[in-house]
């Protein structure tokens, strides 16, 4: 299984957002290679959507806080082009760790966890 890098700077972004109490939002990706955070919630996602895109970005993931559950309590429905290729979730563990969980789809298949590796940026 080929592990998703995620560049440090921007993993403690999503972690700096999650303090800040917000904790949801885009990660935006130029080349394929995730580059920025846009905290927002679910009703103005497509205003960042907007943004993301004049700045020459796609759109790499949703995140959200969410409690520590298995990949196939996330929500199944079927792709769209304007769905981004992973999902992160932010979560705290029993011992008040924060953890990143990132998860892939793709077409015929559900969600599956990938392995997380941080790249020094």
């Amino acid at each position: 299984m080929n592990p998703l890098i995620l560049p440090r700077t921007l993993a403690n972004a999503l972690l700096g957002d999650l303090q800040s109490g917000a904790g949801q939002g885009l990660v935006g990706a130029l080349q394929e290679r995730p580059c920025s955070v846009y905290p927002v919630s679910a009703e103005q996602r497509g205003m960042a959507l907007d943004l993301l895109t004049s700045r020459g970005e796609t759109l790499f993931a949703y995140y959200a806080a969410a409690p520590q559950e298995p990949y196939s309590t996330l929500p199944e429905r079927p792709l769209s082009p304007f769905d981004p290729p992973y999902q992160i979730r932010l979560a705290t563990d029993i011992r008040g760790v924060i953890v990143l969980r990132a998860y892939a789809r793709t077409a015929g298949q559900g969600w599956q966890e990938k392995i997380i590796e941080l790249e020094n940026d």
